[in-house]
């Protein structure tokens, strides 16, 4: 008795307070990763996705689901089932969620049975709270506001995934490795992607782009995604492309073009007005195009044609607006090396599917919360707000920082460039 009064009456005595700034309370994982701005969204949303495939005999929910995928997105190394599993057990994780443990068979299960689609009212919720897009003038910067850059990247999964597309190792005779392909839209201002689509066997990138085309924007795209179909159909959709062709494409020429100096300045080679020739079983769109064919600066030599119905705009710009697709290229990359997207940690289309839709909405805080298009800078400090070493107030005057770093050394880049031409 008297030794447990000694330790109650220890354990109550105050304890000296250290001198310097109070320790602040650190707010729960979501509330910083969203901010009280944008936390209510997320909880309106949550609390439908709860009602959502509700079971009486389901521990698992899916807003429960969803943070915890949200939560592991900016957390690099939770990227399989087994370490979700251990993170749903920290104390900091279980503020967040509604269990106290996420085994990963019944995670693996929540992959197959919860409708993904169901997180597309959030998407477009949080899209339509980006910030207004900077004002762009001129033709290039009208052009860009309605740009959207179309690729398709390749994702590792089970080689047990038979719906999964399959490739082998050239050098060796006995793996067997399967892939999906994520297909999607970049808006080409904002930086957030839009049309996700999970691909196997049997859909090609062609297919993908046109399931989605909407009337009044400009789809630019590499030479590997081109049909006459898509172009017939974005004709008839009252889209604009600009599209790289290959170079065995045949033309016929309706007539020559003149080129500004500005245009031959920019490596324009030639301008003119095409109809396509098709051939057997493969008509071609009887249209008027155009086509501007530019040197391509990075591999002497070369040249690259562009095909596009824009009619009335200068050849220079359409080489401008070409060379912006490399951004999509650019997220791509960002998705793999730096949020570690990899590979899939679910075999089933519906849940890998779910875990790009959450990276989407991952990106659209990002947005949300620097005003700037998603970085890798952005990334790595909204890393360090999930895990509770800092706060947003707390990045965003260093990401301010860091964006003016960037500018100072664009403009440093470009008045070298200048000097060197002479002007």
């Amino acid at each position: 008795m008297g030794v447990f009064y000694c330790a109650a009456m220890a354990k109550a005595q105050p304890t000296g307070r250290k001198r310097g700034r109070p320790k602040r309370a650190k707010p729960p994982a979501l509330e910083a990763l969203a901010g009280r701005k944008h936390l209510a969204t997320l909880l309106r949303h949550r609390r439908r996705l709860h009602k959502a495939h509700d079971h009486p005999n389901r521990p698992l929910f899916y807003d429960t689901v969803l943070t915890a995928h949200l939560l592991a997105f900016y957390n690099p190394i939770l990227r399989s089932l087994r370490t979700i599993e251990d993170f749903s057990q920290a104390p900091q994780t279980q503020q967040e969620l509604d269990c106290q443990k996420i085994c990963r068979s019944t995670l693996s299960d929540a992959h197959k049975v919860l409708d993904a689609t169901l997180l597309e009212a959030l998407i477009q919720d949080l899209q339509a709270r980006l910030p207004q897009l900077p004002r762009m003038d001129g033709p290039l910067g009208r052009l860009l506001k309605h740009l959207r850059l179309i690729d398709g990247s390749y994702f590792k999964v089970a080689a047990e995934v038979e719906w999964a597309l399959r490739r082998r190792k050239t050098w060796s005779e006995t793996t067997d490795e399967r892939f999906v392909r994520l297909d999607l839209q970049l808006c080409c201002v904002s930086g957030v992607p839009q049309c996700v689509q999970i691909n196997g066997k049997g859909s090609s990138e062609v297919a993908a782009a046109q399931r989605h085309i909407e009337r009044g924007a400009i789809y630019v795209a590499d030479r590997g995604i081109f049909s006459f179909a898509w172009l017939g159909a974005m004709l008839l959709g009252g889209a604009d492309f600009v599209l790289r062709i290959k170079t065995s494409q045949n033309t016929c020429t309706i007539r020559e073009l003149p080129l500004s100096d500005a245009d031959r300045a920019a490596g324009v080679l030639s301008d003119r007005l095409v109809v396509l020739e098709g051939g057997p079983g493969r008509p071609a769109p009887q249209s008027e195009l155009r086509e501007v064919r530019i040197a391509d600066s990075n591999n002497p030599g070369h040249v690259v044609r562009l095909l596009t119905n824009l009619l009335d705009v200068e050849a220079w710009t359409l080489g401008e607006v070409y060379r912006h697709r490399w951004q999509i290229e650019l997220f791509f990359r960002w998705l793999k090396v730096h949020a570690h997207f990899r590979h899939m940690i679910s075999h089933d289309r519906n849940g890998i599917l779910m875990s790009f839709y959450v990276a989407v909405i991952g990106v659209l805080l990002l947005y949300l919360h620097s005003g700037r298009k998603p970085s890798l800078y952005a990334y790595n400090m909204l890393c360090l707000v999930g895990q509770g070493s800092a706060t947003l107030a707390d990045i965003v005057p260093i990401l301010e920082a860091r964006e003016r770093e960037k500018e100072l050394a664009r403009k440093r880049l470009l008045r070298k460039k200048l000097e060197k031409q002479g002007l």
